[in-house]
């Protein structure tokens, strides 16, 4: 053994443990004479007053047992202290998993609440911009169904408006947003069916419903159901204007759970659109005031234009009536002594024959007359007034021949015995027109002569008011006639001969046209779509009345059934262009 205190060592005999023993001194003694253990110190004892050393031995088998006791206590303990860390582990790893996904489902609801608010700030704007762009209350509800559907991701979105028909109250459904694949509920339905009436909506605030399962209406959950409804969101429509509606949600695949942020949006948006219709309704009693003001204002228009017309025609009438009395009065006063005249020129012209060849046998039986005689032969130039007096008596029966055609084409012109259509010939009309024009068609100081050129095509008789028609050639004309007097009044050196010319054809077996153009001065644009207008005239005060023309329209429009067109330019002349049927229908014949 060593020197030291304390310790072990190991042999092939097994472990010893030895420890060294001091002797006691009296203090180390109990009161009982009992010896107290003590250990020295290693300065408290002499080295050479060691006595003894104890020594324990523990076989090798004993501690082998121990040892491979304690190897299994360890590994047991090991086991667990790695089993703990596992579950620990998986417990922090789980917990942290817990963590992320919670963590992603409030960013997920982050997100969403962002895109609902979102969502809804645009859904406002665009309302708000459908609004300020139409005011159209239907464009309005398609646009609010479509983005409340594409905002909170459900199947269907509809707009109900709720009426009463009498007794009848019903629910139709006016717009709707919906998946391709599901049918359309665009109708009617009564609220009895349903189960449910505006007051029902509006007690509660809304029909909140995640399954309609769970309804105890049995009404409402059958209807909802037949609706093919799983989940319904509804919420009603109050406006200023009195009207109601109702907006739905539904989704049809799934059960839907409402989160009540979207049940906010979807209430910021009722009353933005509840806004929308206020205006929108607003809007269209302005529109349809505004109509009826519209329209009051153009039947006092039209009242107006046709009491100028009645008034137009009136004065038309009265002057033309008028004319064609002093007209058919001066013809029939010239008609009657010409006629006396023309008659009698036959006979006189006769006589004169007669008187001339019995001077002629004197003259041949008596060579040699008296000397008075033959002075008297000589101072009336005898043989000059036998060969002038035929021709002198010629000269007037072509006169009183052309005062004939005169009082013949003034009583054409006039047809004062005519009142009623009957078939006449245009021609007729158009030359009787010109003959009484004749006086201003001949040369002036400050003009040449207007050229009236006739281009007559092969036209059956047309059935018509003849005098009406004549008045209208006569009104064209004379507008033609002013029109070119006018160019040469403006213009020093006009080196275009005045002219006016006449066309006729036959469009058709059932229409004719006359074209009546002049080489004028032409017309603006804006002058010629008023020239029918009654009382428009671009004439200096007191040469033109402005009824002309309107007259000219009311007689070939309203009184025949045709047209009349102006083609006109400045500087290019004027054309107007009549069109009339051949044959009148019984309605017109009767006006």
């Amino acid at each position: 053994m060593s020197g030291n205190n304390q310790g072990q060592f190991e042999t092939a005999d097994g472990m010893f443990t030895y420890i060294s023993v001091y002797p006691l001194s009296q203090e180390q003694k109990s009161s009982t004479g009992s010896i107290k253990p003590f250990r020295a110190r290693l300065g408290q004892v002499e080295p050479k007053a060691y006595k003894w050393k104890i020594v324990s031995r523990v076989p090798p088998e004993i501690l082998y047992a121990k040892s491979r006791q304690l190897l299994v206590n360890f590994l047991l303990i090991y086991a667990g202290l790695v089993v703990g860390i596992a579950i620990v582990s998986a417990w922090i790893v789980r917990v942290r998993q817990s963590n992320q996904i919670v963590q992603e489902e409030l960013k997920e609801s982050a997100a969403r609440l962002r895109e609902l608010q979102e969502g809804e700030e645009l859904l406002k704007r665009r309302l708000s911009s459908q609004i300020r762009n139409s005011l159209d209350l239907d464009a309005i509800l398609k646009t609010a169904v479509q983005e409340i559907r594409d905002l909170l991701l459900i199947d269907r979105c509809q707009f109900f408006w709720y009426k009463t028909d009498g007794e009848q109250v019903y629910w139709e459904v006016v717009r709707e947003a919906k998946n391709p694949e599901l049918p359309s509920l665009i109708g009617v339905y009564p609220a009895k069916e349903m189960g449910l009436r505006l007051e029902d909506v509006l007690a509660v605030g809304m029909l909140r419903v995640d399954d309609i399962g769970t309804l105890s209406n049995a009404m409402r959950q059958k209807c909802l159901g037949l609706l093919g409804y799983t989940s319904v969101l509804a919420l009603p429509v109050q406006t200023h204007s009195g009207v109601a509606g109702m907006v739905s949600c539904g989704n049809i695949r799934e059960i839907r759970h409402w989160d009540d942020r979207e049940v906010e949006s979807l209430q910021a948006i009722v009353e933005q659109l509840a806004i929308a219709i206020d205006q929108a309704e607003l809007y269209r009693q302005s529109r349809s005031s505004a109509a009826l003001a519209t329209a009051q204002a153009e039947k006092l228009q039209q009242a107006l234009h046709e009491l100028q017309q009645t008034q137009a025609q009136l004065i038309q009438t009265e002057k033309m009536s008028g004319l064609g009395q002093l007209v058919a009065g001066v013809a029939h006063e010239i008609n009657n002594p010409v006629n006396f005249i023309y008659g009698n020129i036959t006979h006189a012209n006769t006589y004169a024959q007669g008187l001339l060849s019995l001077i002629q046998l004197y003259q041949q039986n008596y060579p040699n007359p008296s000397e008075d005689i033959q002075e008297y032969i000589e101072e009336i130039e005898l043989e000059y007034l036998r060969a002038d007096f035929p021709k002198i008596i010629s000269s007037m029966k072509l006169g009183t021949e052309r005062i004939r055609q005169i009082v013949l084409s003034l009583r054409n012109f006039s047809r004062l015995d005519e009142a009623q259509m009957k078939p006449v010939d245009i021609h007729e009309g158009i030359d009787s027109t010109l003959l009484i024009l004749q006086n201003r068609l001949k040369e002036k100081s400050d003009r040449p002569a207007i050229e009236a050129i006739k281009e007559y095509g092969n036209l059956p008789l047309v059935e018509c008011y003849a005098g009406q028609i004549n008045q209208v050639f006569m009104n064209i004309l004379s507008n033609g006639i002013d029109a070119l007097e006018q160019r040469h009044a403006s213009s020093k050196i006009d080196d275009k001969l005045p002219t006016i010319r006449i066309r006729t054809q036959l469009l058709n077996p059932d229409w004719i046209a006359v074209r009546i153009a002049d080489n004028g001065v032409g017309m603006t644009e804006a002058v010629k779509s008023k020239i029918f207008d009654p009382f428009y005239t671009t004439k200096p005060v007191g040469k033109g009345t402005g009824l002309g023309l309107s007259i000219s329209y009311q007689i070939v429009v309203d009184k025949h059934g045709g047209v009349l067109r102006c083609v006109s330019a400045p500087k290019q002349g004027t054309e107007f262009i009549i069109e009339i049927p051949v044959r009148q229908n019984s309605k017109l014949k009767s006006c």
